[in-house]
C-alpha cells in the first residue's frame, strides 16, 4: 500500500529466510584488530576488530536490547547494535567488527559543537564474529577511582563517555509522572546527575534495593545531555554492591573544604560581595557534626571577614591580592587550604538601562545593567529589572548562575532578540540571549517594581491570548487563585478565575514550582508574573516573578533550587 506517498509493505509474514555469515557479506579484511583502549582513541570512521566480554546490556523502549558495554582488562566501550544484541548474555566473550563512532542526537548536534562535545565514544555498525557463550567473569580491576564530582566537573571535551569509574555513590530512586528517575550522588548528597534510560527506568528497576544506600558503584558516563546552555553527563551503572559503607570521619575537615568551603569563592572581584561564609559542616548522611570552618587572610587591605550577628561575612577592599587560609576542624583533626584572591578596580563600562535593552533591535549586542529579580523557568537565566523596566536574560553558560544569585546587581552583555520557532510570524519572546557577565556588582538588592502594572485577572487573561503584541518585557501584578492541574504523567499549575486558566511556563511543574505553589493550591493570592511565549504558541503562558504575601515576596528561585 502507499502511506503519504510512500509505497510500504502491510500485514506481512516470513515465507522462509536464509541466514548469511558475515563473511559472506563483509570483507573482514579491511577491520584492522585492536584493543579497546586503541578503539577508544582511534579515528570515527575507523573499522576495527575488538574482543572483550559483556559486561552490560542496555534497552530501548519496550525492553529490547540496543547495545552493549564491552570491556577487557584495561579499558571498556560502547557498542550500538539492534541486531544481534539480544543473542548475548552478560559475561558472554565476543569479537567483534565494526566501526569507531561518537554518537550524538542529531538535535543536540549544534550545542555539542558549542561546548566541544563529540559525543558517545562506541563502535556502531557491528557484527558479531565469535560470542564463547560462556559466562565469564570480567574484569573491573582496571577502573580508576572517582567522586562523582571529578566525574560532573570533567570538560566534556575530554573523551571519557562509555569509560567505568569506581565511585562511592548515594543511590536515589525518584518518582515521577509515569516514569523513575534513579540518580547517582556524590557524598554530599546533592552532587549527582541520573540514570540514562530510555523505558521509563524500568531498566534500573533493580537499583530499588539499594535505594537510599551509599554504594561501590562501577559507574560510566554513557552520554551527554546537549542543550543551548551546556552539556551534561549521564550514568549507566555497571556493578553495584552495598558493604555498609562507612565514612572516615578522619577525613570530615578534607570533605567540608571540598564541597563546601573552597567553592564559595571566585578569583576575581571587582566589588565587595558582602558574601556569608560556611562556618560550620554536617552530614547526617556520613554521620559527623560541626565541622568548623575558620577563615584568615594575609592582606586585610584586600580581603576580610568579619563577625555579625554570629555569622561571618567575606568583604573585599583595596585593589590587590590576598592569600586566604581556610581551615577545617573536627576534633583532633585539621586541614587546611590556600586560595589566592584578587580585586581589581572595575574599569568604566558603558551600558544601557533595562528600557535600553527591550528598545533595541533584534539582532543588537547590547550590555546592560539591572537586578536579578527572579529565575526563568525552563530556561537558563533570569529577569533583569530596573526602574525602567523588566527584560529576560538567558544565559550562554549555565555555569554563570553559580557567580550570580538573586538580588544581585549584575552588568550582562549579550543579543537583544525576539525569539521564535521558525516559520512562526508572532512575536515570539523579548530576551537578551547569548548573554555573558561582565560584572557582578553583588548586593542583596529589591527589584523594582516602578514599571510593574496592576491589572486584573480577565485583563491579564486578554493579554495572554494577543500574541502579535510585544507584552514579554513588562512585569504585573494581579490577584488570582492558584489552580493545580496532576494527571499520570505531568503536573500543572495555573492561574485560575472562574471558568478561565492561565498556564504557568514550566516543563515540570512539579518539580519547577511546587516548592512555591503546593501550599497555595485554591487560595487566591497576588503574584507577580510576566508574560512569556518562548514557544511561539497561539497563547502565552506566565513566569511567576514573586508571590506577594503580607510578610513579603516569596521569590521564584528555580534555576537556585
Amino acid at each position: 500500500k502507499t502511506f503519504k506517498g510512500t509505497p510500504e509493505m502491510d500485514r506481512g509474514y516470513i515465507v522462509s529466510f536464509k541466514h548469511n555469515d558475515v563473511s559472506d557479506t563483509v570483507d573482514l579484511t579491511q577491520y584492522k584488530e585492536k584493543t579497546i583502549s586503541e578503539v577508544r582513541e582511534i579515528n570515527e570512521g575507523s573499522k576495527v576488530k575488538v574482543s572483550g566480554v559483556v559486561s552490560k546490556i542496555t534497552y530501548a523502549f519496550g525492553m529490547e536490547p540496543n547495545g552493549f558495554y564491552l570491556n577487557d582488562n584495561e579499558a571498556s566501550i560502547y557498542v550500538y547494535d539492534t541486531q544481534f544484541t539480544n543473542k548475548l548474555k552478560i559475561g558472554n566473550r565476543v569479537t567483534i567488527v565494526g566501526e569507531k563512532d561518537y554518537y550524538v542526537l542529531g538535535t543536540e548536534q549544534t550545542y555539542a559543537d558549542k561546548y566541544g562535545y563529540k559525543g558517545c565514544c562506541q563502535i556502531s555498525s557491528a557484527y558479531l564474529l565469535e560470542n564463547d557463550e560462556k559466562i565469564n567473569e570480567f574484569d573491573l580491576s582496571w577502573c580508576e577511582e572517582k567522586t562523582i564530582k571529578d566525574i560532573l566537573t570533567t570538560p566534556v571535551s575530554e573523551n571519557i563517555t562509555t569509560n567505568i569509574y569506581k565511585v562511592n555513590a548515594l543511590v536515589s530512586r525518584e518518582e515521577g509522572k509515569g516514569f523513575v528517575n534513579y540518580y547517582f550522588y556524590d557524598l554530599d548528597g546533592k552532587t549527582g546527575s541520573y540514570t540514562y534510560t530510555q523505558c521509563n527506568g524500568n531498566d534500573f528497576e533493580y537499583l530499588k534495593e539499594f535505594d537510599g544506600k551509599i554504594c561501590t558503584v562501577y559507574l560510566s558516563p554513557i552520554n551527554c545531555k546537549s542543550t543551548d546552555t551546556g552539556c551534561f553527563y549521564r550514568f549507566v551503572p555497571i556493578n553495584v554492591s552495598y558493604d555498609n559503607y562507612e565514612f572516615d570521619l578522619s577525613k570530615a575537615p578534607s570533605f567540608a573544604l571540598e564541597y563546601y568551603a573552597v567553592d564559595q569563592f571566585i578569583e576575581t572581584y571587582n566589588a565587595d560581595p558582602a558574601l556569608e561564609v560556611v562556618s560550620s559542616v554536617s552530614s547526617e548522611l556520613l554521620g559527623f557534626e560541626n565541622v568548623t570552618i575558620s577563615y584568615s587572610s594575609n592582606n586585610t587591605e584586600v580581603a576580610y571577614f568579619e563577625k555579625v550577628e554570629g555569622k561571618t561575612i567575606f568583604h573585599t577592599g583595596s585593589k590587590g591580592e590576598a592569600t586566604i587560609e581556610i581551615t577545617a576542624t573536627y576534633g583532633d583533626y585539621e586541614v587546611s587550604e590556600d586560595i589566592v584572591v584578587k580585586v581589581e578596580e572595575l574599569e568604566e563600562i558603558e551600558f544601557v538601562d533595562v528600557k535600553g535593552a527591550i528598545s533595541a533591535s533584534d539582532s543588537d549586542e547590547v550590555t546592560v545593567k539591572g537586578v536579578i529579580a527572579s529565575s526563568l523557568v525552563n530556561k537558563q537565566g533570569f529577569y533583569l529589572v530596573d526602574d525602567t523596566g523588566l527584560i529576560a536574560v538567558e544565559v550562554n553558560d549555565s555555569s554563570m548562575l553559580k557567580e550570580v544569585n538573586v538580588g544581585n546587581e549584575v552588568i550582562v552583555k549579550g543579543v537583544k532578540e525576539h525569539q521564535k520557532k521558525e516559520g512562526k510570524t508572532n512575536i515570539g519572546q523579548a530576551v537578551v540571549a547569548k548573554a555573558e557577565l561582565v560584572v557582578n556588582l553583588y548586593g542583596d538588592n529589591e527589584y523594582s517594581t516602578a514599571t510593574f502594572e496592576d491589572i486584573s485577572f480577565d485583563d491579564l487573561y486578554a493579554l495572554t491570548g494577543d500574541v502579535n503584541t510585544d507584552n514579554t518585557s513588562k512585569g504585573y501584578r494581579v490577584k488570582a487563585k492558584i489552580v493545580k492541574d496532576s494527571a499520570i504523567y505531568y503536573t500543572n499549575f495555573k492561574l485560575g478565575n472562574g471558568s478561565k486558566t492561565i498556564n504557568f511556563y514550566a516543563g515540570n511543574g512539579e518539580t519547577q514550582y511546587g516548592y512555591l505553589l503546593n501550599d497555595l493550591v485554591n487560595q487566591e493570592v497576588t503574584i507577580e508574573v510576566a508574560i512569556c511565549n518562548w514557544n511561539s504558541s497561539d497563547y502565552c503562558a506566565l513566569t511567576i516573578i514573586a508571590v506577594v504575601t503580607e510578610t513579603g515576596k516569596l521569590v521564584n528561585t528555580c534555576n537556585w533550587n
